[in-house]
C-alpha cells in the first residue's frame, strides 16, 4: 500500500472554497503545490505553495486532490 504522505507531497490540488494565506492574501480557483502533510493534534493538515509564493495550511475539505 503506498504512503498517502509521500504521495501527495509535490502535486498539485484545487482550492474548493476561498483561502487565506499567511499574508491575508485571498486565492480561490488556484491550483497549489502541496509542500507537505502533518498530524497536528489529530488534525491532518497539508501545506501548499501558491504561484506567488505565498504558503498557508489547508484542510482536506478545503481542497481537491
Amino acid at each position: 500500500m503506498e504512503n498517502l504522505h509521500t504521495a501527495v507531497t509535490g502535486k498539485r490540488c484545487k482550492l474548493l472554497r476561498p483561502v487565506r494565506d499567511r499574508q491575508g492574501r485571498n486565492h480561490f480557483g488556484e491550483e497549489p503545490m502541496i509542500l507537505r502533510e502533518i498530524d497536528n493534534f489529530d488534525r491532518h493538515m497539508y501545506l501548499v505553495k501558491f504561484d506567488d509564493g505565498a504558503t498557508t495550511f489547508l484542510f482536506r475539505h478545503e481542497m481537491d486532490l
